[in-house]
């Protein structure tokens, strides 16, 4: 059974290393799914990507998505949900600064110089959830 929480997230998503999936319309109407790094800030999904990445012209467009966080291993258990999207030109070199952080730690590397590099063209994309679902399925598949 899922449990359904307007604007919250668990605290154990918003720590998770992995990547949250967005759902969204490409500009031809067609649905799509991109894996992104995120940061949960006073319940907003953060991510960022380079301005020039189709998902921002796809969500300047029709600014609603969904979105799902959520390992690849069983026993499943995840959250999805549906969200309002803003695009924050301004606020892109600071959130991907958070990102590097949270996925790759303060050690250097080759990825984040490069991220770092190339931080002036970010663009940070803010999801306030509308709906959230979290699911555990753990119970379930116990022993498989």
């Amino acid at each position: 059974m899922q449990k359904v929480y307007r604007n919250k997230i668990d605290n154990s998503f918003s720590e998770l290393k992995i990547p949250i999936r967005i759902a969204c319309l490409k500009n031809n109407g067609v649905p799509t799914v991109l894996s992104l790094w995120y940061v949960v800030v006073d319940g907003k999904i953060y991510c960022a990507t380079q301005k020039t990445a189709k998902i921002v012209s796809y969500l300047k467009q029709n600014p609603s998505c969904g979105f799902e966080i959520a390992g690849d291993n069983p026993p499943y258990r995840g959250i999805r949900g549906e969200g309002n999207v803003k695009i924050l030109y301004e606020e892109g070199e600071k959130v991907l600064s958070i990102l590097i952080e949270k996925y790759l730690g303060k050690k250097e590397s080759n990825l984040s110089n490069f991220l770092k590099n190339n931080s002036k063209t970010e663009v940070a994309i803010e999801i306030e959830p509308q709906q959230i679902h979290n699911y555990d399925y753990s119970k379930r598949m116990k022993g498989a």
